[in-house]
């Protein structure tokens, strides 16, 4: 399932046009071994494709309509944020 961290990573791809393992633990402050599996599962999962360059491994987006279906999921994300929140007087 998408969560925030998976969101995040695919705007980040959709606006840079690739990743890298090193740039997912910079930029979202996750360990190297949550940015590999969240990496790992967006891959089986058909969002994006790793492509060996060198010594480097870059991860491009693999779905087509990736931002409108990204505006969706952070909206669903929203909504499911905002009922767990409790607000007390």
């Amino acid at each position: 399932m998408l969560d925030n961290v998976k969101v995040q990573i695919l705007r980040k791809i959709a606006t840079q046009g690739y990743t890298t393992v090193t740039d997912v633990v910079k930029d979202l402050g996750i360990t190297w071994g949550a940015a590999q599996w969240h990496l790992f599962w967006l891959e089986n999962n058909g969002y994006v494709k790793s492509v060996k360059i060198n010594n480097t491994t870059i991860y491009i987006i693999n779905c087509p309509n990736l931002i409108r279906k990204l505006d969706a999921v952070e909206k669903a994300l929203a909504k499911t944020e905002t009922k767990g929140t409790r607000h007390t007087a």
